[in-house]
């Protein structure tokens, strides 16, 4: 392995186990599997490899265990932690599941669907829909994520208040192990106590313990009825209120609560020319849907009532419910451009966290506190998923300040609103994942019992440290 003699006869014989055309080894057309969406992690590979099918991974993967060559697998390429990127060792070869994209089974009497992991999730949910069902994970991401990174991140999104995360709408697993070796539990199952559910151990775990090849998902019934509003809440904690009561009022209804503040509204207003939402200026917003598969559910009046008694009791300002299904896309592609947005604003430190739903309003105030201590006449943009907890909080730098000073405090800045998430009972990585970003973290806020029985399961699985090396621990 140490020698170029001994790395190109591997490299040769992955090749060869691929076949041509199912691989790059061209520098040139690499770039885009080397560097995140970001841009701001960036690695080295001799090779990426594009296997058919689930036998092929196997022998991959056999071959590499062998040799202690380390896999870096990839879906999408869209995740916002580094965790698909390889290292700059140029040591590691990327293996991409694009070309595994069948759909290879939709059950519309037990509302499932079994498909390999190189499905793009848009795909996904258009297959659905064609056979009069739903699958209900949706991100800014969608129409270039892969469903195997989603569930190997247990991706979240904004449908999460209703559905529940990646992990939960996943019945069965099909995995190659490290050695090469095939976990096939595709169960299409509800019900299934028979021994360790061993297909958590897969989800969520970045690729680090096997490659997720196929997956039996859920499905849904279509919503028949949808309604969406925009609401201008007094402020957070009325915000909060707004959804406990929405709750109560709606017989738990709502299919998504995206919280954004007046900052979101001026960043689209400056770099997309939108119109701006309300005649005059608020400083809290929140986008809500209602939706039912009951063909006669009113949910325009139930929305609208709902929204009265909260205006009458002044946790709302104002609100437009969407006359037709364009302006309730037009609400929508608000909150799904600003990631893009955001990713040009300047330069930022930018925080995944969740705590508790009550706790939310307090985690912003102690939040905002302890970075304009840190620095001085920084700014704040704030949007999220606080319907379940989760907010993206991103820290513009200063216009006076230099980007080294800024960068400068980022350690102590994130390690304050760290010890706070703690104190709180949140976390630092709501949805994001591990990856290369928050390896630290995880050692710093996690027990030694946990972060041991991590690597305890690490070892077992993936004894020769092959499997997205470097990643999460």
């Amino acid at each position: 392995m140490n020698e170029s003699k001994d790395l190109d006869n591997i490299i040769s014989q992955l090749k060869s186990i691929v076949g041509e055309n199912n691989y790059i080894d061209d520098v040139l057309k690499m770039e885009s599997y080397l560097i995140d969406w970001r841009k701001q992690y960036k690695g080295l590979s001799p090779l990426i490899l594009k296997p058919l099918n689930t036998q092929i991974i196997s022998e991959i993967l056999t071959l590499c265990n062998e040799y202690n060559i380390g896999v870096v697998p990839q879906g999408g390429n869209t995740g916002l932690v580094g965790g698909s990127i390889p290292s700059e060792s140029g040591l590691e070869v990327v293996l991409s599941l694009e070309k595994m994209n069948k759909i290879l089974d939709i059950d519309t009497i037990n509302f499932t669907m079994t498909l390999e992991a190189g499905c793009i999730l848009s795909e996904v949910q258009d297959a659905a829909l064609k056979q009069e069902r739903l699958f209900p994970l949706s991100l800014a991401a969608e129409g270039s994520c892969q469903i195997g990174g989603n569930l190997s991140t247990n991706a979240g999104g904004t449908a999460v208040l209703n559905y529940g995360n990646a992990k939960e709408l996943v019945l069965g697993l099909e995995v190659v192990l490290a050695d090469g070796s095939i976990m096939s539990s595709l169960r299409r199952l509800r019900k299934d106590n028979a021994g360790y559910d061993l297909k958590q151990l897969f989800l969520g775990s970045e690729g680090t313990l096997g490659i997720i090849t196929k997956a039996v998902i859920k499905l849904f019934p279509v919503p028949i009825n949808k309604v969406t509003s925009i609401v201008a809440t007094t402020n957070l904690e009325s915000s909060i209120k707004l959804l406990a009561k929405l709750r109560e009022q709606t017989g738990d209804t709502i299919n998504a609560f995206e919280y954004f503040d007046r900052a979101c509204i001026d960043a689209l207003i400056n770099k997309e020319g939108i119109k701006d939402i309300f005649d005059k200026k608020y400083e809290h917003y929140v986008l809500v849907e209602l939706s039912s598969s009951q063909k006669n559910s009113d949910l325009n009046l139930l929305l609208e009532n709902s929204i009265a008694l909260a205006i009458e009791d002044k946790n709302v300002n104002d609100a437009i419910v969407a006359s037709n299904e364009t302006q309730s896309a037009q609400f929508w592609s608000l909150r799904e451009t600003l990631p893009v947005v955001l990713k040009n604003i300047g330069k930022y430190i930018v925080f995944d966290i969740s705590v508790p739903i009550s706790l939310l309003p307090k985690l912003i105030s102690e939040s905002k506190k302890v970075c304009n201590e840190i620095c001085k006449n920084s700014s704040s943009i704030i949007f999220g998923h606080i319907g379940d907890g989760n907010i993206h909080y991103y820290l513009i730098k200063p216009e006076d300040m230099s980007e080294a000073n800024f960068l400068d405090m980022k350690s102590k800045i994130k390690k304050s609103v760290y010890d706070i998430l703690e104190k709180l009972d949140g976390s630092f990585s709501a949805e994001h994942g591990i990856g290369l970003a928050k390896k630290q973290e995880l050692r710093d806020y996690s027990s030694n019992t946990e972060i041991g029985l991590m690597r305890v399961i690490k070892k077992s699985l993936d004894p020769n440290n092959i499997m997205n090396p470097g990643k999460v621990i």
